[in-house]
């Protein structure tokens, strides 16, 4: 009786993937498939995605990514369960593979010899993606697509390639923040496919998901207890800091204004992540510099985070705040307290003739401010600016500074100091020595540097700053955002339009959302294209180039960024509607919902009525 119900079911199974079989080819000639209830939703859904993305339908061809990290939170948190797992299945024809959010295999562990080997001839191995977009309806992309439980049984993959399997993959999500992190995928050949599959799959991906909050829990454990030692020493500013959260003790609070404390948390950022101590000076708006001092907090081998010691510094190389009426520089632009104080010093460096190094990122505005000084200070005199040479041009290079410096009053800009040859700085640092020497300060102009603060130069610090009784450190324009309500207006030339050029409330405030790691010179590039389609009027968001609209700050490949463009593009061509741009771009809708958070993508709401969700 036993063995007649066994064939019963037999016949059942394959009369069931006949059918479906018959449905997937169907489709793929039609393009539809139906009301058939033998395929459910998500299966459906998948093979029109796969359709989109012109898939081949018989061999598969997963990208490797060999530059995949191994050593995720997800991948660590799930060590041990894997290892539990892989004991408890000991000799059992299924393999576990975890997989991080692009669909990139990170373990796998399977003992089987036949069923490994499979694996392997399907690439489905640690460093190769299934995401949908690659491989087509399986088991692992279409759990990602969907954000839900999936079986894919055999001939339900999109491709035939993958028809001797049956997977099951489930989402993990953070427990905290519901991020998703991958999918936890159990997979074995379609003759040895039970309905226990997915079950062990759904077990699998809670127990990792209790390892992850486990794992959190200890880490927010570690920099609380590292944080609270910080504060026991007493008397001290100490902030933590981690993914998730800051904290900031009373010290902090009251010490430093709301400004400050702004700026302060402004350069997390640059210490957050790293395993090494570090320090850092910032000038304050308040006119205070702060020395920060980073440690790292470990839970176990694991970075927990980051514990931060303020303090009050006294830099050589910074001047005194210079008390007095505000001085505008012409053609310069800002009212915060950090670019005041800094162009503050570099007046006061000008009035007692001292030689000044300015130092800072590209695009700062460090020849902008030397061109306002000469302005309000110099105007007749002269103001030439002297690029390093090539090695071949150093001798001719050497005569046109002796002329220059012979030109008397004016100022005199070396730029882009860090970029002179050896033999350039030898020679130059014995002029000035002589130079200095031979005229009075009423006889020569002034000299100034600028420099990059990183990458440094050994051999300009050994040989040229010597003569150079200070340096001012320009700050990065995402210290002092709230200087683009001025700069903006004044870079796109607003009081001299006969058909002025303003940018709406809306665009302003998503501008000073970006970090603006180009600094000026990026917001003028950007200003430009803008200007160049739109003449005149306000300027809303969906006039903003691509990379404006996107707010991560992550460094993005070539490759992700024109990504990034192109769904930025479709959203405002279709007017925030992001079924639409899916469809434009031959996107799943959960593709694009992903990307767009991965990119911190926005976009104004559809007018048709149809506004993001």
């Amino acid at each position: 009786m036993k063995q007649s119900s066994a064939l019963d079911l037999g016949a059942m199974s394959r009369s069931r993937t006949n059918s479906v079989a018959k449905i997937r080819e169907d489709f793929l000639n039609s393009g539809s498939v139906g009301d058939q209830n033998l395929v459910n939703d998500v299966i459906k859904a998948s093979w029109v995605r796969s359709q989109q993305l012109q898939l081949n339908t018989d061999t598969i061809d997963p990208c490797y990514r060999s530059a995949f990290n191994e050593q995720t939170p997800l991948a660590l948190s799930a060590e041990p369960v894997l290892r539990q797992l892989s004991e408890e299945l000991a000799n059992e024809p299924v393999g576990i593979v975890l997989t991080d959010a692009r669909g990139v295999v990170l373990k796998r562990v399977c003992t089987d010899s036949g069923l490994t080997s499979a694996l392997n001839a399907a690439c489905l191995a640690p460093g190769f993606s299934y995401a949908e977009e690659h491989v087509g309806t399986n088991g692992i992309g279409t759990a990602l697509e969907s954000r839900a439980p999936t079986v894919v049984n055999g001939v339900e993959h999109y491709s035939s390639g993958l028809g001797a399997f049956t997977c099951a993959g489930v989402p993990i999500v953070h427990p905290l923040n519901g991020a998703l992190l991958g999918v936890l995928d159990v997979t074995s050949l379609r003759k040895d496919s039970n309905p226990l599959l997915l079950v062990i799959a759904k077990s699998t991906a809670h127990r990792i998901q209790q390892q992850l909050l486990w794992q959190a829990n200890a880490l927010q454990l570690a920099l609380f207890t590292d944080y609270l030692a910080a504060c026991k020493r007493g008397g001290e500013s100490i902030v933590a800091v981690n993914q998730d959260m800051i904290m900031m003790n009373t010290h902090t609070r009251q010490h430093f204004d709301a400004e400050d404390r702004t700026a302060l948390l402004a350069r997390v950022p640059d210490a957050s992540g790293s395993i090494r101590p570090l320090t850092m000076l910032e000038d304050l708006p308040s006119g205070i510099t702060a020395r920060i001092e980073y440690r790292p907090a470990f839970a176990g081998d694991t970075l927990a985070g980051g514990v931060l010691r303020i303090q009050e510094s006294a830099s050589p190389l910074r001047l005194p705040k210079k008390t007095g009426p505000d001085v505008q520089l012409p053609g310069v632009v800002g009212t915060s307290p950090t670019w005041k104080r800094v162009y503050g010093t570099i007046l006061d460096s000008q009035r007692r003739g001292e030689w000044l190094v300015l130092e800072g990122e590209a695009g700062v505005g460090k020849l902008a401010l030397l061109r306002g000084v000469h302005q309000l200070k110099t105007p007749s005199g002269q103001f030439s600016v002297i690029d390093a040479p090539t090695e071949e041009q150093v001798e001719e290079w050497m005569n046109d500074v002796s002329e220059k410096l012979a030109n008397g009053a004016g100022i005199v800009v070396f730029r882009r100091a860090h970029e002179l040859p050896s033999r350039a700085i030898q020679e130059l640092s014995e002029l000035l020595l002589e130079y200095a020497a031979h005229h009075a300060d009423d006889e020569r102009p002034w000299i100034t540097m600028t420099m990059l603060s990183s990458p440094r130069n050994a051999f300009v610090e050994a040989e040229l700053l010597p003569h150079f009784p200070h340096s001012v450190e320009i700050p990065p324009l995402r210290h002092h955002l709230n200087d683009l309500r001025e700069l903006v207006p004044h870079l796109l030339g607003k009081p001299q339009r006969a058909n002025p050029v303003a940018l709406a409330p809306a665009a302003m405030n998503q501008l000073m959302r970006l970090p603006w790691l180009g600094n000026v010179s990026q917001l003028i590039q950007v200003l430009n294209r803008v200007t160049r389609l739109h003449r005149n009027g306000l300027i809303q968001i969906d006039d903003l180039p691509a990379e404006c609209r996107a707010t991560g700050r992550r460094k993005l490949s070539h490759l992700e960024s024109l990504e990034r463009d192109a769904i930025a593009k479709s959203l405002a061509l279709h007017q925030g509607n992001k079924d639409h741009a899916a469809e434009d771009l031959g996107m799943s809708r959960a593709t694009i919902y992903r990307r767009i958070r991965e990119y911190g993508i926005v976009w104004t709401e559809a007018r048709d009525g149809m506004g993001p969700d």
